[in-house]
């Protein structure tokens, strides 16, 4: 007898742009699940550490880690879309949309936006939208993706599937805005918070690996079931390459002792430079691009931010000086970093692991 293989993934052969994909998973949390997170992503802004200062948030219960959540969205969607995916490309308009409370139960969809093969033809690249639901049926977590896959077979242009069910309705509108249910809180509770200048450039001295259990145990708590993030026998162990939501998890947690307290985020876009191997120890830095007050209590920073791979930041970037190109707001190439970095700071030459620019909430005191 031959056995029967079985495939996972998007299949080019037939998708089309308005296609759904629904996960198979589906998992329930509770504070074990925050607190496996916070093992391996340090948190510093109270809001998901203490009942106390979360309720004086106006919360009911400690908040869930919005990085947690963003994991959940994406992992989930590997098994029935990018398993078959060959690299991550970035994301864009990563945020929370609902309260998470203990005991709820999460599910995600994708949504295929757009497709396209590359101008050689020799790959292509997919836009999607990916959507955390619990069982309420609210829109809890929502972000948009690239991916490069293999080139998409004739017939390239495809029309796009107008009615996809009952699933579609997840992807019209946006859930609550939570800056609104912040606005309402009359005062903050007082808790260490970091001064923030506009243009200050943040040299976080943090820097930690994500170890090879950790990441065998994070890929499959989280449902990530494509090969390369755990697959050693495929692969070998220097093959491995740390999932990038996990990745970029680590860097904003390295960064969070440094922007305390953070009461709520949006990720505007993110995008890998270098890859990253378990053990490889991930830092960062950050510029503050600006500070708008929105209300007596509350104030908007917003933050480039660089993972790094393998710097010691405290001992090889203090005195410095980091080209600011590399610190705006623009997100550019691989190899366009590479080249600033070999011409203008050659201790960053292929050390950039992740650029990222965010909006991050913050009491004002």
């Amino acid at each position: 007898m031959r056995g029967r293989l079985p495939s996972y993934g998007l299949d080019l052969r037939t998708a089309h742009p308005g296609d759904i994909l629904a996960s198979p998973h589906e998992v329930t949390v509770d504070s074990n699940w925050r607190m496996m997170w916070q093992s391996a992503f340090p948190a510093s802004s109270r809001i998901s550490t203490s009942t106390e200062y979360a309720r004086g948030c106006g919360l009911e219960e400690l908040a869930m880690p919005a990085a947690m959540l963003l994991n959940m969205t994406l992992c989930f969607s590997v098994e029935p879309f990018s398993q078959t995916c060959r690299y991550h490309l970035g994301l864009e308009n990563a945020r929370q949309e609902a309260v998470v409370r203990d005991g709820d139960t999460f599910r995600s969809f994708t949504r295929l936006e757009r497709m396209g093969n590359t101008s050689r033809g020799d790959a292509s690249v997919l836009h999607t939208t990916h959507i955390l639901v619990n069982q309420r049926d609210e829109r809890v977590f929502s972000l948009s993706k690239r991916s490069y896959y293999d080139p998409i077979p004739e017939p390239v242009e495809r029309e796009a599937r107008a009615d996809q069910g009952e699933h579609a309705s997840y992807f019209s509108g946006v859930g609550e805005s939570r800056i609104d249910r912040f606005h309402a809180v009359d005062s903050f509770p007082k808790a260490p918070r970091e001064p923030l200048a506009e243009d200050d450039l943040i040299l976080h001295p943090a820097v930690r690996p994500i170890g090879w259990t950790e990441n065998l145990a994070l890929s499959t708590l989280y449902r990530n079931t494509h090969p390369i993030h755990w697959d050693a026998q495929r692969y070998g162990r220097d093959g491995i390459v740390v999932c990038g939501g996990f990745v970029q998890s680590l860097v904003f947690a390295i960064c969070d002792r440094e922007l305390r307290q953070v009461i709520d985020e949006v990720l505007e876009r993110s995008s890998h430079v270098n890859t990253i191997a378990p053990e490889d120890r991930i830092g960062a830095i950050s510029r503050v691009l600006s500070i708008e007050n929105v209300s007596d209590g509350l104030e908007m920073v917003r933050v480039k931010t660089l993972g790094l791979k393998n710097v010691d930041v405290e001992r090889e970037l203090v005195g410095v000086d980091i080209p600011p190109t590399l610190l705006d707001d623009r997100e550019r190439k691989p190899s366009e970093i590479e080249v600033v970095c070999q011409a203008q700071c050659p201790t960053l030459s292929g050390k950039i692991a992740l650029q990222a620019v965010r909006t991050i909430l913050r009491p004002r005191s």
